[in-house]
């Protein structure tokens, strides 16, 4: 597989996680797509291994807003 297709698969996965992630909490796609590609980003900079960085994230912006919600 191209690096091209695989940037691709990534985005629809990516696109995919931040509309569950918005649905499930009820916040605002474009506010659960900043963070999430915020949190990528800072996973991305720090990782030696790259595997689950998207479940991380993921995992991340949800108890972020969750917490967010709560207060």
């Amino acid at each position: 597989m191209q690096a091209h297709e695989q940037e691709v698969l990534a985005t629809a996965q990516h696109g995919s996680t931040i509309e569950a992630l918005a649905r499930e909490t009820g916040s605002e796609p474009a506010h659960v797509k900043e963070l999430y590609e915020r949190e990528l980003a800072h996973l991305e900079s720090h990782a030696k291994v790259r595997g689950f960085l998207s479940v991380l994230a993921c995992r991340n912006v949800r108890m972020v807003l969750r917490e967010t919600d709560t207060n």
